[in-house]
């Protein structure tokens, strides 16, 4: 069982993002080409990643991701399409769960944020937004992964 918080926030300023349907391979890319913008303007993370998965197509041979992927950043730079920059992303009224450990096993924790939420006969209104608190060292420290999931709530009561 995890630490479950509610009326949680998440905002972040100067914001790298990445909106589109892909496969897992072209994620890997994607992450590669945002981390070469950063350097090329000469700009920092303020944080780790954000993702957010909106929707899994699998009527074709691959499946596709709806997935947004953002970097806060401590400036605004330029960035080319299909790459924006958000200058603010606020998501308040959020529920939010601590994910500590191997990411094979963070749909789990998920699953018992879905639960809670559920349980608390609350209503979501925004995708699982995954923020990285800790990231691994490497491909054999898998399981020291830290991430926070936060899902916004609806705060209308009808």
């Amino acid at each position: 069982m995890h630490e479950i918080t509610e009326n949680a926030s998440l905002e972040m300023t100067n914001v790298l993002s990445f909106r589109g349907k892909v496969t897992q391979q072209r994620m890997g890319d994607i992450a590669k080409e945002m981390a070469d913008i950063i350097k090329i303007n000469g700009a920092q993370k303020t944080m780790s990643g954000v993702s957010a998965t909106f929707a899994v197509d699998t009527s074709g041979s691959e499946p596709e991701l709806d997935i947004e992927i953002m970097y806060p950043l401590d400036r605004d730079i330029y960035v080319p399409a299909p790459y924006t920059i958000k200058p603010v992303f606020r998501l308040r009224n959020a529920v939010k769960i601590r994910h500590m450990g191997n990411p094979a096993t963070m749909q789990e924790t998920a699953n018992e944020l879905m639960q809670y939420i559920k349980f608390k006969k609350l209503t979501p209104i925004t995708a699982g937004y995954n923020v990285t608190v800790q990231e691994p060292s490497g491909p054999y420290d898998v399981d020291s992964l830290i991430a926070d999931i936060y899902i916004g709530i609806s705060d209308n009561i009808l």
